[in-house]
């Protein structure tokens, strides 16, 4: 990964050669990223961070993945003031949402996913240092997925265990 760097996206970016691939719900994030992330980006209501390939010969080859950090109020409940540490008499906290997120298809099955999350992890924190908000919630989009990201090792725990409904997973920071 010497030659990848982490950088918001701007408008020289090639959006339009990103593909995640023909895996279920991949086509939904191409579109994002190609139709709605600058817009959003613009309108504060979402940081589209891009992990690029400084040395790619192709504007395929150009973006390794993305993700987005948005701010996001979490419900407290007995969950998440253990996974925290703390008890305090407040209903909500904030923290930050990891929400869209792509690989593209050249990247995928070399354990770059974990990186990715990784690197989200990284910005959340350093945002959290900046402006407070000290957890990184996920709303994963199917149970697969949940268990995707419990399994990467990070600490990630469901929400509502005892809900199969609520696939919300949170992170401490």
């Amino acid at each position: 990964m010497a030659s990848w760097q982490l950088v918001r996206l701007h408008d020289k970016h090639p959006v339009d050669a990103f593909s995640c691939g023909t895996r279920p719900g991949a086509a939904d994030v191409d579109k994002y990223l190609r139709e709605r992330a600058r817009t959003e980006q613009a309108a504060r209501m979402a940081a589209v961070w891009v992990v690029e390939d400084t040395v790619a010969t192709t504007r395929e080859g150009r973006i390794v993945g993305f993700f987005t950090l948005s701010p996001v109020g979490v419900r407290l409940s007995p969950v998440i003031m253990a996974a925290m540490g703390v008890m305090v008499p407040y209903h909500t906290m904030g923290g930050w949402l990891l929400g869209r997120m792509g690989l593209a298809v050249q990247h995928q099955g070399h354990d770059h996913g974990r990186r990715l999350v990784a690197s989200a992890i990284r910005t959340a924190r350093d945002l959290s240092h900046a402006t407070a908000g000290p957890l990184l919630a996920v709303d994963p989009a199917n149970a697969e997925l949940m268990q995707w990201y419990l399994g990467l090792g990070f600490g990630f725990q469901r929400l509502a265990p005892n809900d199969p409904r609520i696939l919300r997973l949170a992170l401490k920071l």
